[in-house]
C-alpha cells in the first residue's frame, strides 16, 4: 500500500521507494561524514567521521525490512537507552547517543579501531585467552552492578578488540531488540539455520543457554554466563561445544548432551582452565557460577598458576575527567528527553570548567527545552562570551533564534540568525530555522527561498522537506507541495504529521482516495493525530460526493 502512494505523482517518478539507507559521502545534520558501510544479516553499521568529537563513531540501526515492525523499533529504543545509561568502562563500548534518521533509532557508538575477537579465535596462545576473558568479565561484571543489564549475545562477534590487546564488549541487548527470522524451511521441511552466527531475540544459536528454549523462557544474568562459558571454550580450543548445520540437534545439545571436556581438543590444557568451562556450562542455572566475579576471581587464580602473576593491567577510557563525565551525561538524558536531569549535568560540568563553550550551548539547549527562556539566553551570553570558533558562535546564535522565536520576538529572532548565519553561511539548520519562522509570519516566498538554501547543503533533512511543503501549500502551489512532502516521507517514513500533510496535498490535487490511505497510515502511526483525523474526515467526505 505504501509503495502503492508514490506511483501516482512522486517527485523521483514510478515506485519510488519509502525509507532509504546512507551511502558513503553522505552527512547527517552536517556532523556524521559516513565513511564506511557494513551490512549485517539484519543490521547495518555506518563508520563516521564525527565532527563535533573531533573522531570516528560506529552508527548502529537495522535493516529497512524493518522498519515498519513497531514492537522490535520499541525494544530496540529501549534497549539501546540501557546500554547508554552504562556510561564509560574500559571494557564496555560506549554507547553515546540514540538519534532517529530515516524514521528509524540509530545507536551512536564509541569507534574500536581493531576488529572483533571473533577473527582471532584459533589463534590465541592460553595466556592471551585468558587475559581477554578477564577484560570481558570485568565489562559484564560493570554492567550488571551499574544498570543491571543483560547481553543475551555474548559471542566473539560482540567483543572488539583493540590493536592493544584492549577488549571491549558491545551491543548490550540488540538482539533481543531484533525480530527473530534466524529460521527458515527448506524443500524438504527440515529446519535449516539462514546464518549460523545470526542473531536472534534470545541470542545466537551455538551460544544459547539450555532454559532459553524452554517456554517461556527464562532468560538472566545465567544465560549470559553460560553463553561466555561456551566463548571461552571458543577462545581455548578454536571449537565449539556443540556444533551441528541442523539446529534442532543443536538444540538438543544444549539441553540434553554434556559438553566434552576441552582437554579433549586442547590436550595440553591446565584441567583447572577446563573446570572453569565446564562450570559455566552447567544444564542447571542454579549449578553455574552466581556471577561474573566468581568467573574471574578463578581465572585470575588460573592465570597465577600458569604465568606466576595475575592479570592486572590498566585501561583507559572509563575515567574521563570530570568535566567531559558530566558533559557525556548531560547529552545522554538530552537525547532520552530528559532536560531537567541534563541541565543538571552541563551546571555541574560548568562549575568544574566555566572556560568550555560547549558547556554553555548545551545548558543554552536544555532550558530551551524547559521552556526556561531567560535562563537560556543568559546561557547563550555567557557562551557567547567565550566562544572563539566560528561554529560555537554559529550554534549560540541559532539557539538564541530559537528562544527569541518561542518568546514571540520575531525581528530580534531573525537577527540572531541572521548574525549566526554571518559565521557559517553554509549551516542548514539555522537557514530552515529562519525559514520556518518567515513561514510562521506570513512571509512565505522569503521563507522558501531560506528552506530551499537549507535542502542545498543538507538533502536529507526530512523536516526541511516537509517545512518546504507547508510553504509551498500556504502559497497554493499543490503539486510543489504534494512533491516536497513525497521526499520527506521517503526520509522518513515514519512520520504521521508528514503522512497527514501528504494527505491534505493529495486533496488539494482532486485525489480524494490517495488522501484516504495517507490519513489513515498516519492515524495508524499516531492515533490522537487531530490533522489526520479531520483530514480522514474530509477524504471520505469527497470520495462519496
Amino acid at each position: 500500500m505504501l509503495r502503492q502512494l508514490f506511483k501516482k505523482g512522486g517527485s523521483s517518478g514510478k515506485g519510488a521507494a519509502l525509507g532509504r539507507e546512507f551511502d558513503v559521502g553522505d552527512t547527517l545534520e552536517q556532523r556524521y561524514e559516513i565513511e564506511q558501510v557494513r551490512r549485517g544479516y539484519m543490521g547495518i553499521v555506518y563508520i563516521a567521521y564525527d565532527r563535533q568529537r573531533r573522531s570516528r563513531v560506529a552508527i548502529k540501526t537495522f535493516q529497512n525490512k524493518f522498519l515498519w515492525d513497531d514492537e522490535a523499533i520499541g525494544r530496540f529504543n529501549a534497549e539501546a537507552e540501557l546500554w547508554m545509561r552504562l556510561g564509560g568502562h574500559p571494557n564496555i563500548v560506549r554507547a553515546y547517543d540514540l538519534k532517529h534518521f530515516m524514521g528509524k533509532p540509530h545507536v551512536i557508538a564509541e569507534y574500536v579501531h581493531g576488529g572483533p575477537l571473533r577473527t582471532l579465535v584459533r589463534h590465541l596462545s592460553p595466556q592471551e585467552a585468558l587475559d581477554y576473558a578477564i577484560q570481558i568479565c570485568w565489562g559484564m561484571r560493570y554492567a550488571v552492578e551499574q544498570a543491571g543489564i543483560m547481553h543475551c549475545d555474548l559471542k566473539p562477534d560482540n567483543i572488539m578488540m583493540t590493536v592493544e590487546g584492549q577488549a571491549k564488549v558491545t551491543d548490550f541487548g540488540l538482539a533481543r531488540a531484533l525480530p527473530s527470522l534466524a529460521y527458515t524451511h527448506d524443500r524438504r521441511r527440515s529446519l535449516v539455520m539462514r546464518n549460523r552466527f545470526a542473531s536472534t531475540p534470545g541470542g545466537t544459536l551455538p551460544y544459547m543457554a539450555p532454559e532459553l528454549f524452554d517456554q517461556p523462557p527464562s532468560p538472566g544474568t545465567w544465560t549470559d554466563i553460560y553463553a561466555f562459558g561456551v566463548m571461552l571454550f571458543e577462545l581455548l580450543t578454536g571449537k565449539l561445544p556443540f556444533d551441528s548445520m541442523r539446529d534442532e540437534s543443536l538444540i538438543r545439545m544444549h539441553r540434553q548432551q554434556p559438553p566434552l571436556d576441552p582437554r579433549e581438543y586442547a590436550p595440553l590444557l591446565d584441567p583447572q582452565a577446563s573446570r572453569i568451562v565446564l562450570h559455566c556450562l552447567k544444564k542447571r542455572p542454579s549449578e553455574r557460577y552466581a556471577n561474573f566475579d566468581e568467573i574471574e576471581r578463578d581465572l585470575q587464580q588460573l592465570r597465577t598458576t600458569m604465568f606466576g602473576e595475575r592479570y592486572t593491567v590498566v585501561w583507559s577510557g572509563g575515567n574521563a575527567v570530570d568535566h567531559d563525565r558530566w558533559s557525556e551525561r548531560g547529552l545522554m538524558h538530552m537525547e532520552l528527553g530528559e532536560y531537567s536531569e541534563a541541565s543538571t549535568c552541563f551546571r555541574q560540568a560548568i562549575e568544574i570548567d566555566p572556560a568550555q563553550t560547549a558547556s554553555w550551548t548545551n545548558l543554552a539547549r536544555a532550558r530551551l527545552r524547559l521552556w526556561q527562556y531567560n535562563e537560556a539566553l543568559q546561557a547563550v551570553e555567557e557562551g557567547i562570551q567565550r566562544a572563539a570558533d566560528r561554529n560555537d558562535f554559529s550554534q549560540l546564535y541559532q539557539i538564541k533564534g530559537e528562544t527569541l522565536a518561542a518568546m514571540l520576538r520575531p525581528r530580534e529572532a531573525v537577527v540572531a540568525y541572521d548574525t549566526g548565519l554571518s559565521y557559517t553561511p553554509n549551516a542548514p539548520g539555522v537557514w530552515r530555522e529562519r525559514g520556518a519562522l518567515l513561514h510562521k509570519n506570513g512571509l512565505h516566498k522569503e521563507a522558501a527561498q531560506c528552506v530551499e538554501t537549507a535542502l542545498r547543503y543538507d538533502k536529507l533533512d526530512s523536516r526541511a522537506w516537509r517545512l518546504l511543503g507547508d510553504i509551498y501549500s500556504a502559497q497554493g502551489q499543490a503539486k510543489q507541495a504534494h512533491r516536497a512532502l513525497g521526499e520527506s516521507l521517503k526520509l522518513d517514513p515514519r512520520s504521521a504529521i508528514g503522512w497527514a500533510r501528504y494527505g491534505l496535498a493529495q486533496l488539494k490535487l482532486d485525489r480524494a482516495v490517495e488522501a484516504v490511505k495517507s490519513f489513515d497510515f498516519a492515524l495508524k502511526l499516531d492515533p490522537d493525530l487531530q490533522e489526520a483525523s479531520e483530514g480522514l474526515r474530509r477524504a471520505k467526505l469527497r470520495v462519496k460526493s
